[in-house]
C-alpha cells in the first residue's frame, strides 16, 4: 500500500514538473529563438561576426547564467534521483513516433528550402553551378527518403555528405549554425524509422549499440548550433539584431509591452543572445534535458505566429529534435534502433526454425 501511494505521489510530481518546466524561461525575450539573419536585407545575411566583441559583458553573462542554471538543475536532478525527470506515463506512449516525427519535420523543411534554391535556410543560396545543382538534387533526394521513409538511412548518410560539402560554398560560421542537421542525420542513420528488409537489417544490426551515442550527438550538436547562432547573429553581430528589430519593433517586448525605453534594440539583442546561448549550453551538458527542452518550447513557438511562414518552415527540424529529446530525456535508450530491426530478424529466425522443423519431420 505504501509503495502504491509513493508511485501515485511520484506520478503527480512528474505531471507537476511537466507543467512547471514549461514555465521556466517563459519570460525570456521573445526574439531569442528568431533567426534574425533570415529577416534582414540580403547584404547583411552573411555578414561575418565581429570577433572583437567576444570579450564584452554578454559573454560573461552567458557563462555566469549557464553556471547558475546548471547548478540549480544539477541539485534538482540529485534531489529527484533521476536525470529523466519529469517522466509522466504519457511520454512512453509517444516514444514510437519520435524518429518519424523528426524525419517528417526535417524532410518538409529541406524540400521547401530546396524549392527556393536554398540549402537548409534562406541565407544559404545555392549557386547556379555544378556543385550547386548537385547539392540541390541531393537535398531533394534526402527529403524524399525522410518523408516517404524509403531508404531513410541511406538518405541520412547522404545528408552527412551534403552538410560537409556545404563548407565548400558558404562561410564556415554559417554552416556551423546548422549543426543540428548533422545531428539529425546521425540519429536517423542509427535509429531509422522503418522495418528494413532482412539483408539490410543484418547489416545495420551493429549500429543498434550506438543508439545512446547518436541521441547524445543530436543533443550536443543542437546545443552547439544554438550557441553558434546566439553569438554569430546577436552577440557578435549587433547590426543584425538592430536591423531585425527596426522591421519588427514589437519584438522588443521590454519596451513595447512594459514601456522600458532604456532597453535599446542592441541591449535587447544582447539579452536574446544570452538566453539562447544559455539554453544551448544547458542542452550540451545533458542535465535534466527534458526540463531544458520544455523551457525551449515557449520561446521557440512564440515567434511562429509573429513572423512570416519561413519562421515555421525553418524551425520544423528544431521542433522534431525537441520532440525526440523530450522522449529520450538525458540519454535513456528506448531501444528504438533495435525495434525497427527486430521484426525482420525475428521473421528470419522463425522461418529458419520452421525449415529446421520440416527437415526433422522428413528425417523421421
Amino acid at each position: 500500500m505504501r509503495r502504491k501511494r509513493f508511485a501515485v505521489a511520484r506520478t503527480r510530481w512528474d505531471w507537476l514538473g511537466l507543467v512547471l518546466a514549461v514555465l521556466v524561461l517563459a519570460a525570456s525575450p521573445a526574439s531569442a529563438s528568431a533567426h534574425v539573419r533570415w529577416f534582414v536585407p540580403p547584404e547583411l545575411q552573411l555578414r561575418s561576426p565581429q570577433w572583437e566583441l567576444f570579450w564584452r559583458w554578454p559573454t560573461l553573462a552567458v557563462v555566469g547564467l549557464s553556471a547558475v542554471f546548471w547548478v540549480i538543475l544539477r541539485l534538482l536532478q540529485r534531489a529527484l534521483g533521476t536525470p529523466h525527470w519529469p517522466n509522466p506515463p504519457l511520454l512512453a506512449s509517444m516514444e514510437p513516433c519520435a524518429t518519424r516525427v523528426l524525419a517528417l519535420h526535417a524532410g518538409i523543411s529541406l524540400v521547401w528550402f530546396a524549392y527556393q534554391r536554398e540549402l537548409f535556410v534562406p541565407p544559404l543560396q545555392l549557386p547556379n553551378s555544378a556543385i550547386g545543382w548537385t547539392l540541390l538534387v541531393a537535398t531533394v533526394i534526402v527529403a524524399f527518403t525522410f518523408i516517404t521513409a524509403l531508404f531513410d538511412r541511406a538518405g541520412a548518410a547522404l545528408l552527412v555528405l551534403v552538410y560537409l560539402a556545404a563548407f565548400t560554398l558558404f562561410p564556415a560560421i554559417a554552416v556551423l549554425e546548422q549543426l543540428h542537421y548533422l545531428g539529425i542525420a546521425l540519429v536517423l542513420l542509427v535509429l531509422g524509422q522503418t522495418v528494413p528488409p532482412l539483408r539490410v537489417a543484418q547489416v545495420l544490426i551493429g549500429l543498434t549499440r550506438y543508439e545512446r551515442q547518436a541521441v547524445t550527438a543530436l543533443r550536443v550538436l543542437t546545443g552547439l548550433a544554438l550557441v553558434t547562432v546566439a553569438f554569430s547573429e546577436k552577440l557578435l553581430n549587433p547590426e543584425l539584431s538592430s536591423a531585425f528589430l527596426r522591421e519588427y519593433s514589437h519584438f522588443n517586448v521590454l519596451r513595447s509591452l512594459f514601456g522600458w525605453d532604456w532597453v535599446t534594440d542592441r541591449l535587447f539583442g544582447d539579452l536574446a543572445g544570452i538566453v539562447e546561448a544559455t539554453i544551448g549550453i544547458l542542452l550540451i551538458t545533458g542535465v535534466l534535458t527534458r526540463v531544458v527542452i520544455l523551457a525551449m518550447w515557449i520561446p521557440f513557438n512564440l515567434t511562429v505566429p509573429l513572423l512570416p511562414p519561413v519562421e515555421l518552415l525553418g524551425h520544423l527540424p528544431i521542433f522534431g529534435i525537441m520532440y525526440l529529446l523530450l522522449l529520450y530525456g538525458s540519454g535513456v535508450a528506448p531501444q528504438t534502433a533495435f525495434r525497427w530491426l527486430q521484426p525482420a530478424l525475428t521473421g528470419e529466425l522463425a522461418a529458419a526454425q520452421r525449415r529446421l522443423g520440416g527437415e526433422e519431420v522428413s528425417a523421421s
